[in-house]
């Protein structure tokens, strides 16, 4: 097992910024969890890196990544830590290939607008993973799914995911709603029309969006909602913290879904 390069550690350093991941082709994933959902997905690991003192449990995980056919390499503790984005690391971590994205239009969708806080993305991700939706679009300014904050939260449910990510998300709600004559897209809003409540049934393709707790769906984005949707409550608050509003609301559907 060969130390990591002080060349390849300066590279590795440099994977917490978006822009540097979109240039190399590739992410770092931290964690015990994290790598090990990492190890069963279909993401092409490059090699995991343990820490001079690692743990057991990371001791354990190296070894099950080098019978995978996979390199495994060491980091003397300062120098591990410097690579890390975590507070407190975790002993390893992978060097990842940035996935290829399936550009389709999906029948079932989950779509964000501006979501740039990657503890919430990460949450989000996982949540929809819990409910059975994969195909998932980001527009505007949304946090990158593959930045190690939001890589922690989504706790390897990322690695399941189909995740567009773009520019002009009107557009591609345009195409949608083309291919999808009949479907439904709802948009999550403070004051919607229609209470979640009172959405008693859904199409065989639809598609949920919301947008920032501060702004919400941008006037382009709404012009393609066709159910504007609230969520009631009986409190104070101004608004729900956006990664909750999304259990609810894919509670609610996963909920009808089975019933129909």
């Amino acid at each position: 097992m060969d130390y990591l390069s002080k060349a390849e550690q300066a590279r590795i350093r440099l994977l917490g910024k978006k822009r540097e991941r979109m240039e190399q082709g590739r992410f770092i994933a931290e964690g015990m969890k994290v790598c090990k959902e990492l190890l069963g997905s279909s993401i092409t690991i490059q090699y995991a890196v343990i820490s001079d003192d690692a743990n057991e449990q990371a001791l354990q995980l190296a070894k099950e990544i080098e019978e995978a056919g996979i390199e495994v390499c060491k980091a003397g503790t300062s120098a591990f830590e410097r690579m890390s984005n975590a507070q407190t690391p975790q002993d390893i971590f992978c060097i990842a290939e940035l996935p290829d994205i399936e550009h389709g239009l999906p029948d079932c969708f989950l779509a964000l607008e501006d979501i740039n806080d990657p503890g919430n993305i990460g949450t989000i991700l996982r949540t929809a993973d819990w409910f059975g939706i994969h195909s998932i679009i980001l527009g505007g300014t949304c946090a990158d799914p593959f930045g190690p904050k939001a890589l922690r939260s989504a706790m390897g449910s990322t690695f399941r995911m189909n995740i567009q990510s773009t520019d002009d998300l009107p557009s591609i709600l345009k195409s949608w709603k083309k291919k999808y004559v009949e479907g439904e897209i709802l948009g999550m809003i403070v004051h919607g029309k229609h209470s979640l409540q009172d959405l008693k049934e859904l199409p065989r393709n639809w598609g949920i969006i919301l947008g920032s707790e501060s702004h919400g769906l941008s006037k382009q984005t709404s012009e393609y909602v066709t159910l504007p949707i609230r969520i009631d409550g009986s409190g104070s608050a101004e608004s729900l913290n956006v990664g909750i509003a999304t259990g609810i609301s894919l509670y609610h559907c996963f909920t009808l879904l089975k019933k129909q």
